[in-house]
């Protein structure tokens, strides 16, 4: 009973006061007009699944058959539209529209969000434009399409570990397709256009840099949501990496491995990964891109002036590491 009420302690330190801070930190974008809509193409399809049909809907449909299926890239159709009717039309397709429909329901919960997300991103990013937004199921062949114009969500690859059928992918990468996790991946996408890098800094704080970037996007864009929602780690592995930041931290320092270049070093710490082995068992995977934020939340807090659209222009990696002064202490 004791063990667990530390337990809820931290958590509430770590979950709580940080979570209810940033969100009173949040600007005040609710002037800005924005208006999402999504487009359930999905049930259009289900609808209508004879290739007449769907020949009709791609014609339609122009930025959905080019952007998404390539349609353009083929000297006709038919080759889309045939694949769209055998996946359409096979068996299994039925049980994966009805959960769906039970997950994610009339989507204005994810709606609300990323109303909430492009309208922070106008109030940084005056041009931003509002994308379209549209749902299909895809037989597991597509999970996402992000463009500055089109957003295109494969629902079958966000059912989660629990679904029937589930994507062939490693569970500690399942387990960030969820619901939940969608629109803060979908904003994680959209920050690419604005995180600038130096494509000749191949180094493995470059990496963390840039990844600790767009975490920060991330949680400025969508400033109410979890930690654990943006990083795609369970509470306990937030919980333990603060706990032990100095020892990581102490592992890259003392290993020399900041300025490596190699891809083999550099992805053992940023790369998708169960675990990260060379610091511990426990350790997550993607652990850098993890430092990579704490650097950038110092960076932020030692350069109060500046902004998030200064940060994300900012491609010197070694300059923000330096101006950040991070040092980690040891946890008493």
């Amino acid at each position: 009973m004791k063990k667990n009420l530390i337990f809820l302690l931290i958590s509430l330190v770590i979950f709580g006061c940080g979570e209810k801070d940033a969100c009173k930190d949040a600007p005040d974008a609710s002037n800005i007009p924005v208006t999402v809509t999504i487009e359930r193409v999905e049930e259009e399809l289900f609808k209508n699944k004879s290739k007449a049909q769907i020949r009709a809907y791609l014609q339609k449909d122009k930025l959905l058959a080019n952007h998404f299926f390539n349609v353009n890239k083929y000297p006709n159709d038919s080759l889309i539209v045939n694949s769209l009717y055998n996946t359409l039309n096979h068996p299994s397709l039925d049980t994966v529209y009805r959960e769906t429909q039970a997950v994610f329901g009339d989507m204005k919960d994810v709606k609300t969000q990323f109303e909430e997300a492009f309208r922070n991103i106008k109030y940084y990013y005056p041009d931003f434009y509002i994308p379209k937004i549209k749902t299909i199921i895809t037989g597991l062949n597509n999970d996402l399409y992000v463009s500055d114009s089109l957003i295109v969500i494969g629902l079958d690859f966000f059912l989660g570990p629990k679904g029937t059928y589930i994507p062939n992918i490693p569970n500690y990468v399942l387990k960030r397709y969820q619901k939940q996790y969608l629109v803060s991946i979908v904003v994680s996408l959209i920050s690419q256009k604005y995180n600038q890098v130096n494509m000749l800094d191949k180094s493995l704080l470059a990496e963390m840099i840039y990844y600790g970037k767009s975490y920060e996007f991330v949680k400025t864009m969508m400033p109410c949501t979890n930690d654990t929602i943006v990083l795609g780690y369970d509470k306990q592995e937030v919980i333990d990496c603060d706990i032990y930041e100095s020892v990581i931290w102490a592992n890259f320092v003392q290993n020399n491995l900041l300025f490596k270049t190699d891809h083999f070093t550099v992805n053992k710490f940023v790369g998708e990964s169960p675990k990260t082995y060379e610091i511990g068992d426990k350790c997550p995977g993607r652990i850098g891109r993890w430092v990579g934020w704490r650097i950038i939340q110092k960076y932020r807090k030692e350069n109060e002036a500046v902004k998030i659209q200064d940060l994300m222009k900012n491609n010197d990696a070694k300059k923000i590491f330096e101006a950040s002064k991070y040092k980690p202490e040891k946890k008493k």
